[in-house]
């Protein structure tokens, strides 16, 4: 019986697109594949369409629930130069710039997401037991394979909203790798639900009057082995740095941590949902919370629909700025945000309150595009003012239940 290998690629927005070759075909692991770029969105023109996708052999892996099927993640080239559009060659060259500050960022990210079943409400209960959770057999069956997968699980649980869930990763080394990992798991997540006859989603707000998904990312920075931001029951000095840069830059990298429409229902509608440029100890109304072990920061306002190769690199890439212009963050909060009156809350600075405020913030300064390059970066902004306008031409079911009897 033949075996295959599903070598998969991920666009600029992070869908996927997949293509099947026997695993004895010698050339594409030698070689790669040629591909056609203008038939990946925002990738490439006709004219310069023609790519070659190569696979990381790093991420070669056995797929645990099919019999004699693998998967690997490929990466894309033209002209034999890592083509400047692909999500993957921007998180390769944000730990390349790591490594030559001495830095390997260790990223640990929490997925949450959505279990859709037609024949069940779902449940409410944060840490809902076994017996009780109808999502229990799923959750556990995609952790073990994903450890399978080689992609270590610090844990799953029931989140606080019916049919939510989270399955967290443990601490991985380098920003590729995570992505790669995470990637992987969303991947194995939808799968092995269409298997057990159930559908996911990482839409970030897809109740109105429910607790939304949010794609939280724990870092620290390593030094010669050593946790550099882990000092003598405080945080360090380049912690609270890479703290400085990532509130000086989040507003402005907003449009890739919550690229989405809908990521800012979730955002603008509180349950727990960070929108204030803050950081604080312990503390989850921040939008920058450091546990209590006091040896990482978790950035917590990106989203599960997010592409986490644009969306991990940007936030490591703001902190390294931190770190270089020595920029101090605000003073901690130590009170629940959400608990200020209004008038008090207006003197905060927060995140855009939509896509199209993203993008403007993002259009307005310089960071993302030195970030992206030119090419990624111009075909991102055309794709979500597309997206954008395409939303205010849509009619919805709101629009029919409003004005349908006028």
């Amino acid at each position: 019986m033949t075996e295959w290998v599903y070598a998969n690629l991920t666009d600029i927005e992070g869908r996927i697109h997949t293509v099947a070759l026997r695993k004895d075909y010698e050339s594409f692991f030698k070689n790669g594949i040629g591909i056609d770029g203008s038939s990946i969105p925002g990738f490439a023109s006709v004219n310069r369409s023609d790519l070659v996708a190569k696979p990381d052999i790093d991420t070669l892996v056995k797929i645990p629930w099919r019999d004699r099927e693998y998967m690997v993640l490929l990466k894309t080239y033209f002209d034999n130069e890592p083509f400047e559009k692909d999500p993957k060659n921007v998180a390769a060259k944000v730990d390349e710039m790591l490594a030559e500050m001495g830095y390997t960022a260790v990223l640990r990210p929490e997925l949450e997401f959505f279990v859709l079943n037609e024949n069940t409400t779902g449940n409410t209960h944060y840490f809902e037991p076994p017996y009780s959770d109808e999502t229990f057999e799923y959750r556990k069956k995609l952790s073990e394979n994903v450890q399978e997968m080689g992609i270590p699980v610090r844990y799953h649980h029931h989140e606080n909203a019916s049919g939510q869930i989270e399955v967290e990763l443990l601490w991985i080394d380098t920003v590729e790798r995570t992505c790669d990992l995470t990637t992987y798991t969303k991947i194995a997540s939808k799968w092995i639900a269409k298997d057990m006859n159930l559908k996911v989603t990482y839409m970030p707000k897809p109740f109105p009057d429910i607790a939304g998904s949010g794609m939280h990312i724990h870092i620290f920075l390593k030094k010669n082995g050593e946790n550099v931001f882990k000092g003598d029951g405080e945080i360090t000095e380049e912690a609270r740095y890479f703290i400085g840069g990532v509130l000086e830059h989040i507003k402005y990298i907003c449009a890739l941590t919550n690229p989405t429409i809908n990521s800012y229902k979730r955002l603008n509608g509180g349950l727990e949902a960070p929108r204030y440029l803050s950081w604080g100890f312990r503390n989850r109304s921040t939008l920058i919370r450091v546990p209590a072990r006091m040896k990482d920061i978790e950035v917590r306002n990106a989203d599960s629909s997010a592409n986490p190769y644009l969306a991990f690199s940007l936030i490591v890439l703001a902190g390294l700025d931190g770190i270089k212009k020595k920029i101090e963050p605000p003073a901690p909060v130590d009170y629940d945000l959400y608990k200020l009156p209004e008038s008090e809350l207006k003197k905060i600075p927060t995140l855009p309150e939509t896509l199209d405020e993203a993008l403007e913030l993002m259009e307005s300064d310089n960071f993302v595009k030195s970030a992206l390059g030119t090419e990624l970066y111009d075909t991102f902004v055309d794709m979500k003012k597309k997206e954008i306008l395409d939303f205010s031409r849509a009619v919805t079911d709101w629009e029919f239940k409003k004005y349908g009897d006028i």
